[in-house]
Parts: structure tokens; sequence; C-alpha cells
């Protein structure tokens, strides 16, 4: 499948030229107890805040994300679709409390779930070429 790019150029970020602002996330019930929250979570800066709740509070993965991964390489797959895991060697050197977290950027979630969607793509045979895929990539993460 020949991908064709409507929204990013090649080489840039798919976020180039969005603006994303930091907000904070709570959710209550209605009477008034907290059912969730979220610090200092970076959105588009065009969002709702109902957007922005949804997203910290149902697509954030909210702990063990370590805070350095590294790429393990996989034969025959491009290395920018490469799954990564974490580097015990980087996060060795942290205090334990800043090893792992969880996710609080929105373009976390958005290259999570692009970058996922085109690694199968790329598994199942889909794109004619490497470009393809990461077109693919870009253009999902910058809809999302």
């Amino acid at each position: 499948m020949r991908i064709q790019r409507c929204f990013t150029v090649e080489g840039q970020s798919p976020y180039e030229g969005i603006s994303f602002r930091t907000t904070t996330s709570e959710i209550r019930n209605p009477d008034g107890s907290r059912v969730g929250n979220a610090l200092e979570v970076a959105v588009p800066a065009n969002w709702s805040q109902v957007a922005s709740d949804i997203l910290a509070q149902k697509y954030f993965r909210r702990a063990g994300v370590a805070t350095v991964l590294r790429a393990v390489p996989q034969e025959n797959v491009p290395e920018f679709l490469w799954r990564h895991e974490p580097d015990h060697d980087a996060l060795a050197v942290l205090r334990p409390e800043d090893r792992f977290g969880g996710e609080t950027d929105a373009r976390q979630v958005f290259d999570r779930l692009a970058g996922t969607w085109a690694y199968w793509g790329w598994k199942g045979g889909y794109f004619d070429t490497e470009a393809d895929a990461m077109a693919y990539r870009d253009e999902m993460a910058y809809m999302l």
C-alpha cells in the first residue's frame, strides 16, 4: 500500500506546527468526591477540557512506564518501528522514584498508538516501502 502524506512532511515531527498546552485533569463523582486526577498533562492547545480529561483518565498509562528506554533491534523491521524496553543500566543511576512513572503527554499516547498500528501493518505486509510505513505512522499521529 502506498501512503500519501496529507498533513505531515517527511523528516519533520508529525506535531510540527501543533501547539500544546499543560492542563490538569480531575474527574469527580456527582457528590463531589474525586474519582481521579492527573497533574500537568500536555495536550493539543485547541482541545476542550472534556477531551483532555478523557485522554488523561482513559488512555494514559498510569504507571510502569520507564523514564529511559532503549530500542530492541528486530530483523526485517525498520528501526523507527522497533519496540522499546526499559534501559536498566541507565535507570540504575536514577533515584528509584525517578525510574518509572506514567504517561503525561498526549504525544506519548499518539506515538504509542500510531507506532503500534504501523508496526502491525509492516508485519502484515501492508506497506510497499519503509517510507509508506513512516508516512502512515506520522499521519496517524498527527490526526490523533
